[in-house]
Parts: structure tokens; sequence; C-alpha cells
């Protein structure tokens, strides 16, 4: 509530948790429904406005701002540049100006002699008179001039916000952001629509088991935004790719059937795929963090159901393990599925059939294949063993089982990618540092890395990136766009992209 009071509740293994929360919903205070009369001053007249209009005429009041204050900052700067500039011509002349003023009978005289002399305002020449000794220096003229030049430039730059609305636009986003970042305060509750609500019916009398008499076939998918959804195996309707239409993990199962979500910190969290929010409509599920109680800064990796592949953990420091399927599904929810030392997480997650070898690529650019089978088959508590070898400095960014003739995607930190086919790479024994997979510059280290086939652009499932923000390199663009791009032998040199690419992943259609 609004004092901080949370209340945890625990249910058996078998209950449904989302059904529960719908009957707290339904018989307690929990949820609550309220209008609001929201009657605001629009030009100085009451009007009663929605969400939209509000915000509109908000962001309407700010752009008037930013041209006032722009209109003001702009007059004081041209005032302050047209003394500089009568200073300077004085400056220039100062032994005829000095002549002027100690033949002139008084101060008008000199000001009317000074003005005829150089064509001056009356603003320079007075200001001239009053001009003090020490501006005589060489010195005090050197910064007179960085003054004026500061000035110029702070003038272009005013009258181009004042011609362009765009810019104007981009300023009032950018401030509202500082705003954001200097008082904002993490919501305490999700909002969304009404519509998206999932409907749930109540449980039987006495029944505490999940309902499996409609068990349905379905795709569960984790997306590379963290969000956890459900829909029917036909697919869900499709639209414009979105930024939770990136998909990190995908299974095909049902709705009563248990999967688990493994996760960076090594835990497994096992659930019914029915459990999963529906993501077929305008939502796309719902945030995994949320749904399975992850910690801050604990990610979902990926998806396991019931089947022979097991499931390879690779970790930050280059620990690697199998884990079988079984043993995953077993494990109690929440606990972990490897053992981790302290400071090292899970960088990649995924099933892989046996014979098959995997690929780790670490952030200096050295990658390294190496047989499945190397890799011990351990129990949930097993700390793994070491898989790659690292340089001082260097992690494991990503990993990924050699499946068909794919590539390993690299993205670097200057804003280059290059793809470099399976077969470049020599299948060694695990524990080396493996080979340079570009030549990087000296600063340069691998940031991301992406493992399969690059296909057809335009198709379902086809490669998507996020690139960085136009604004704000450090956000995400929230439109995700199709990643091309020629696949080309070891150790040659990346290729530059437009932004830097900050995820990777297939398309959900």
């Amino acid at each position: 509530d609004m004092n901080g009071l949370m209340i945890q509740i625990d249910v058996k293994p078998a209950v449904n948790p989302q059904a529960v929360l719908q009957e707290l919903y339904r018989l307690t205070p929990l949820e609550e429904s309220f209008g609001i009369n929201n009657v605001v001053l629009v030009d100085g007249v009451p009007t009663t406005l929605g969400l939209y209009d509000l915000c509109k005429a908000y962001i309407d009041h700010r752009l008037e701002v930013i041209v006032r204050r722009t209109q003001f900052r702009l007059e004081k700067a041209q005032d302050r540049l047209h003394i500089l500039e009568g200073l300077l011509i004085a400056l220039d002349a100062i032994d005829e100006v000095v002549a002027i003023i100690r033949s002139s009978e008084n101060a008008a005289e000199a000001r009317d002699r000074l003005i005829e002399r150089f064509e001056l305002s009356v603003i320079q020449a007075t200001h001239i008179l009053d001009m003090p000794l020490r501006r005589l220096t060489a010195l005090a003229k050197l910064e007179l001039e960085e003054e004026a030049a500061s000035l110029r430039t702070d003038i272009a730059g005013y009258e181009r916000l004042l011609k362009s609305e765009d810019r104007r636009r981009k300023l009032v986003l950018k401030e509202l952001g500082e705003l954001v970042d200097t008082h904002g305060q993490d919501r305490r509750a999700e909002i969304i629509n009404a519509d998206d609500i999932p409907v749930f019916e109540r449980p039987k009398e006495n029944d505490t088991s999940f309902d499996t008499d409609s068990d349905e076939p379905c795709v569960v998918t984790l997306s590379s935004s963290g969000n956890l959804g459900r829909v029917p195996t036909e697919g869900a309707k499709k639209g414009v790719a979105g930024r939770h239409d990136l998909v990190a993990s995908a299974l095909v199962t049902s709705t009563g059937t248990a999967i688990a979500a493994v996760t960076s910190e090594g835990r497994a969290f096992v659930f019914h795929a029915g459990e999963a929010a529906d993501a077929g409509g305008r939502t796309r599920g719902n945030a995994a963090a949320q749904q399975l109680g992850l910690n801050k800064g604990e990610d979902a990796l990926a998806l396991v159901g019931a089947g022979e592949e097991h499931l390879v953990l690779v970790t930050a420091r280059g620990i690697a393990k199998q884990v079988t399927a079984d043993e995953v599904l077993a494990t109690k929810s929440g606990k972990p599925v490897i053992g981790l030392k302290d400071g090292d997480r899970v960088v990649a997650a995924f099933r892989a059939p046996a014979g098959v070898d995997v690929i780790a690529v670490a952030s200096d650019g050295q990658v390294l294949r190496m047989p499945l089978d190397s890799i011990s088959v351990q129990g949930r508590g097993a700390g793994g063993v070491v898989g790659m070898k690292l340089k001082a400095g260097a992690g494991v960014v990503g990993a990924g089982p050699v499946i068909g003739d794919g590539v390993v995607l690299t993205i670097t930190s200057d804003s280059a990618a290059k793809a470099t086919p399976y077969e470049e790479f020599e299948s060694k024994g695990r524990g080396g540092q493996g080979v340079r997979v570009a030549k990087l510059g000296a600063a340069e280290t691998v940031t991301l890395a992406w493992f399969g086939s690059l296909g057809s652009i335009g198709g379902p499932g086809d490669l998507l990136a996020q690139m960085a923000d136009d604004e704000d390199p450090k956000k995400l663009d929230p439109n995700p766009v199709p990643f091309d791009i020629e696949a080309s032998k070891r150790d040659l040199v990346p290729t530059k992209t437009e932004r830097q690419v900050m995820v990777l992943a297939p398309s959900r259609w």
C-alpha cells in the first residue's frame, strides 16, 4: 500500500496462483474501481480533459515556454554581442579612441564623436566610455573575442530552435526525461487496459489442483524484452513487430504441462504453461520478472520443457554445465540449477541435441568451439566445469549450439557487426581460449553474440535488431528493424552499422 506494507501469499505447488489472485481481487479491497472528474483550466476556461488531451495541453504549454524562453535568451545574447562588437572596435583603434576622449570637453561630446567616427550605436559608445583601463590589455581583448564567438554560436542555436518545431519537441522530450531522472519514482502498480486482464474461472470447491481438463496445445514465448506470454499453436494475430516481438526463447507445449524458465542467476521457476498470460491480443504477455518474482537485475533467459535434449548453461566466467530437462522440471520453483560463484552469472541457457558442438564468444573477440559431450552432465547443485579459458578482463557474452549451416553474429562496442560461418571455427576441446573472430580496435569489445541461420529477410522468424535510440544512445529504440548482413571469413574487420545494435532475436512472425 502507500505506506510500503507488502503481503506475500504462498500457495501450494499444484494451485494456480493467477486464479487465487483473481479471487483476492473479487473478494477483497485489493482491487478498486473509481472515476475521476478531471477538470482543468485550458486558456482560462474550465475544461474536462481525458488523459490524452491533458498530456497534449501540457506539451503545448511546454512548447510555448521553450519559445518564450529562447526568445528571451536570444535577445539577451544579441544585446551582449552588440556591446562586445563595439568594445572590440574600440580596442582595435585604442589610440584614436583615447585621443578623441581626451580632446572632448565632456562625455556627451566624446560619445557623439565616437559614434560619428566608428559608426557605433549609442549603447556601444556609452560602454566604450565606461570601459575600465584593465580592458586595454591583450588578454582582456582575447577574452572578449572568445565571449563574442561563444555568443554567436549560442545565437545560431537559438535561431535554429525557434525555426524548427521538431527541435522544440525533441527538447521537450529531453527535458521531461531529465525531470523523470531527477524526480521520478518507480511505479508500484502496473497499469494495463481492462480488456487485457486475464479472465479466470473460480476454482471448484475443495479443488486445489491445476485445471488440465481443458488442456490445449500452445506456444509459450519469452521475448528479449522479458515478457512471458502464451499463444495458440497457430500463432498470434500478425501485426507490426514491436519491442516485445523479438523472441529469445519459445516452447511448443500445452496449457496443462509444467515448464520452467531459467534465469541469469541460475534459478529455475516451474509453472504450468496455462499460467502464462495470453500474448495473442494487444499485449504480449506479462513481464517475467513480475510473474515469476525475479530479483532486481535478474533476467529470464530460456524456457525448458520435457524432452531428451539437455539444458546447457554457460556463465560469464566461462563455466559450462549440462542439466537434464527432468532435473530442471523437478527443481523446486525459484531454486538454483547451477552453483554459481560470487560475482558470476549465467549469460546463455539453451537446449541442445546430443552430438552437436557448442560455441562460446568472449568480450575480447575470442571464440571457442567445443563438443557438447565434453561438457559434463551434472545435478542441480553442481557448479559446472571450465568451458572456456578467458584472458584477463574478458567475459563470455554469449553461447549457442552449432546446428545446421549457421553463423556466429557478433556486435562490437564501436557499432560494428560481423557474421562468421560455423565452419570457420575448428572444434577443440573445452578449456581453451579459442581463436579471434574479428580484428577489433584497441578499446573495442564484443558486446553481443547471436547464433543461427540468417535466412531471408522479410519472412516469419527472421532476425530483428533493436538499435540504440537516436537521442539517447543508452536507451533502446522501441521499433525493431530487420537485420541483414553478409557472412565473411574469420578474423576480418567488422562492418559498421548505422547505430549501435543492442538486441538481436528472431521475429515472432
